[in-house]
């Protein structure tokens, strides 16, 4: 029976970085969570925890101002990743509803930085 739905109304941000076919891409994945404290409307982020390729993730938990913007961002994203794929490397946060399709330029932002940490790297 076929489902009773088209296409969703979610939209997920992709930021790409191109690195080539012959890069081991792998020691570029890596995941960012909030650590929170207080609830409800009192929610903040206090902290960052960056988890994934070791020597990367570890590159980006140093980086002072990356951590400042994640702060300001992760209530609404929840988390980042980066995933490594075939010649490219993928930055994005959660899934948004339609009804908030704006792009974020803090999260642009963070995602320059990222690419940065990247591009330094290979």
């Amino acid at each position: 029976m076929p489902l009773p739905y088209g296409a969703l109304d979610y939209y997920q941000v992709h930021y790409i970085v191109q690195t080539g076919d012959d890069v081991n891409t792998q020691k570029f994945l890596a995941r960012c969570e909030p650590i929170t404290k207080g609830h409800f409307s009192e929610k903040r982020v206090v902290a960052v925890k960056w988890t994934g390729a070791s020597a990367f993730a570890d590159k980006l938990q140093q980086d002072e101002r990356l951590t400042e913007l994640l702060k300001q961002v992760l209530l609404h994203e929840r988390e980042v990743r980066v995933d490594p794929l075939d010649g490219h490397v993928r930055i994005y946060g959660r899934w948004n509803h339609d009804e908030n399709l704006k792009a974020n330029p803090v999260m642009v932002e963070i995602a320059d930085i990222i690419a940065g940490h990247i591009k330094a790297a290979l």
